[in-house]
């Protein structure tokens, strides 16, 4: 076993760790105990470094942009309440700058890639794309940012909503910077199915979560979304572990043996 793969396994067995212990700890006991507030951002920076060890090259610059996106739409927000509606971060999240904390770009690069490996493998037409794209991203919003702004207690809204809480102009400015997101990252990139298996748990984690503490709709949303990953991966329609940007041609190439064996 080369160094990749152990870094690999031990992310990964962190990460699973921090996983059951966070849906038993909501499941069981209703929240996680007292003195564990560090594992917020640790969890979500473990989902980050899982999906970039599953990365390869080239690959790596678009996680890279769709972090440095999504951070400063995040950084723009706390400033100025545009294009998500006002909103302030706790200190649950651990270090912040200008008002955000670090560990959010991992967030971002960890639902891009999930939901960019859904359109590798639906593959619509490159004009409806980022618009499927950036609505896909906004139905995880509708499903993380209950939890996230409530009992979760990640950040608070200054003017409340109708939605858990939420105004409607925060799922608004979440398409519009997916869109954003989705439009600069070319339809070549096509991340591992580990990837996508990291964003479905991410998924299932706020949606076992959810039904735990009695947000049904919420709950509901997590359930179609893995119902929607299940059908597809049962169909054999999911991406496959060695296509990386190259797409179709690195599968030509493997077919003719010209191809080096993944790390």
């Amino acid at each position: 076993m080369n160094a990749l793969n152990i870094s690999r396994a031990i992310i990964g067995i962190a990460f699973s760790a921090l996983w059951i212990g966070g849906v038993l700890s909501y499941s069981l006991f209703g929240g996680p105990p007292t003195g564990s507030e560090w594992t917020a951002p640790f969890f979500l920076a473990l989902a980050a470094a899982m999906v970039v060890v599953l990365t390869r090259g080239w690959d790596l610059h678009w996680l890279a942009i769709a972090a440095g996106i999504g951070f400063a739409s995040e950084l723009v927000g706390v400033a100025t309440g545009v294009p998500f509606g006002r909103y302030e971060y706790t200190d649950t999240l651990g270090p912040k700058l200008l008002g955000v904390p670090v560990v959010l770009t991992a967030a971002w690069l960890v639902v891009v890639s999930y939901v960019q490996s859904w359109m590798a493998t639906l593959q619509p037409p490159r004009i409806l794309r980022p618009l499927l794209a950036a609505a896909w991203m906004t139905v995880i919003d509708l499903l993380i940012d209950p939890l996230a702004a409530g009992p979760l207690g990640y950040w608070v809204w200054a003017d409340g909503g109708s939605y858990y809480g939420i105004p409607w102009t925060n799922f608004l400015g979440w398409f519009v910077v997916s869109l954003v997101i989705f439009v600069v990252i070319p339809p070549s990139w096509r991340p591992r199915a580990a990837v996508r298996v990291v964003g479905a748990s991410i998924v299932m984690f706020f949606g076992v979560i959810a039904l735990a503490l009695d947000s049904i709709v919420p709950g509901a949303i997590a359930a179609g979304l893995l119902l929607l990953d299940g059908i597809s991966a049962a169909a054999g329609h999911t991406t496959r572990p060695g296509e990386g940007s190259a797409g179709r041609r690195t599968s030509g190439r493997i077919a003719t043996g010209t191809t080096r064996g993944d790390a």
